[in-house]
């Protein structure tokens, strides 16, 4: 796929770094705030946390990469935390809070975070990348008559604004899953789309039309082997088409899909490409706090670029 040919802006880049801290808090304790609380609280024995306390916890503690006992710690002590919270759950709660928060909840306070970014004719681009876990998978192979393991990982299926490189939806799926299989769950939230850039795994007819449909413009890398047929798939054959006519005007828009890359090394390179946790449930709930983790970051960025009226790219030499 190549380097991505424009990077975050360092003004706004080290302006954001310096007060992360700070500024992922208050977002996190807003967007946690402005919708209903995670679970209920049990009416039987003593009285428990507040629910929304410990979801903010749970997203502090991916956000920073602390462990539970840390992230207890990082609590006590954050002035901004002792404003809002008089009691603060411990670790053990903050634990249990992990397996009872969903990620409906986790997508929902996203949305709070992201939904004024979201707007119609995006230009989108789609990829996937897999996530390292502790769990690993042993067959045995009748041709070499020999025992194979390998590590597992789970793929993490990504659509990015590249305007903005905020991630406008997710799933996750096994390590052996197809990409193609995702590219209609990756788009079917979005309002109408601009240009939708992906590569030879997502290139399908019906992912094409799917496209069209949202009024979009497919730029799905075709493989060598494609045909022109349409087979009831016109946005399919229009597409292919354009790109016979004038393969380099194609290729020009399609290569912006670059920018998916550094979206992929930003998360791995700040929150790890490592899931600490055991099950696989958990392993998607790390993983879904990672994106939120990054898409708070990002939005702090969009946020400060336009205040100070900067750009929030530059172009790489």
């Amino acid at each position: 796929m190549g380097w991505a040919k424009k990077r975050i802006n360092p003004t706004v880049a080290n302006h954001v770094n310096r007060n992360f801290t700070t500024d992922f808090t208050k977002v996190v304790i807003k967007a946690v705030h402005q919708l209903p609380p995670p679970w209920k609280p049990s009416k039987k024995g003593r009285k428990g946390h507040d629910p929304q306390t410990v979801a903010v916890g749970c997203v502090l503690k991916v956000g920073f990469n602390q462990t539970y006992d840390g992230i207890e710690a990082q609590m006590k002590d954050s002035e901004i935390i002792k404003q809002h919270y008089a009691e603060l759950p411990g670790h053990s709660v903050i634990q249990r809070g992990m397996k009872r928060l969903s990620i409906t909840y986790i997508r929902k306070v996203m949305n709070r975070v992201t939904r004024f970014l979201r707007r119609k004719k995006m230009n989108i681009a789609v990829d996937s990348t897999g996530f390292s876990t502790q769990n690993s998978s042993t067959w045995y192979d009748i041709r070499i008559e020999r025992q194979g393991k390998r590590r597992d990982c789970i793929k993490l299926h990504i659509s990015v604004d590249i305007d903005t490189g905020v991630i406008q939806w997710f799933t996750t799926t096994p390590w052996n899953h197809h990409d193609s299989k995702e590219f209609e769950h990756l788009i079917k939230h979005l309002p109408d789309l601009g240009n939708v850039l992906g590569d030879k795994a997502f290139s399908s007819r019906n992912n094409c039309q799917l496209v069209a449909d949202k009024n979009g413009t497919p730029y799905l890398c075709f493989r060598t082997n494609a045909r022109s047929n349409a087979k009831g798939k016109p946005a399919w054959i229009i597409s292919f088409r354009t790109r016979k006519n004038d393969p380099e005007a194609w290729l020009a828009v399609y290569h912006l899909r670059s920018i998916i890359e550094s979206v992929f090394s930003s998360i791995k390179k700040r929150w790890g490409s490592f899931l600490l946790s055991r099950k696989r449930w958990m392993q998607k709930k790390e993983l879904a706090l990672k994106v939120f983790s990054y898409n708070i970051k990002q939005v702090l960025l969009v946020q400060y670029a336009k205040e100070r009226k900067v750009p929030l790219w530059i172009r790489i030499k």
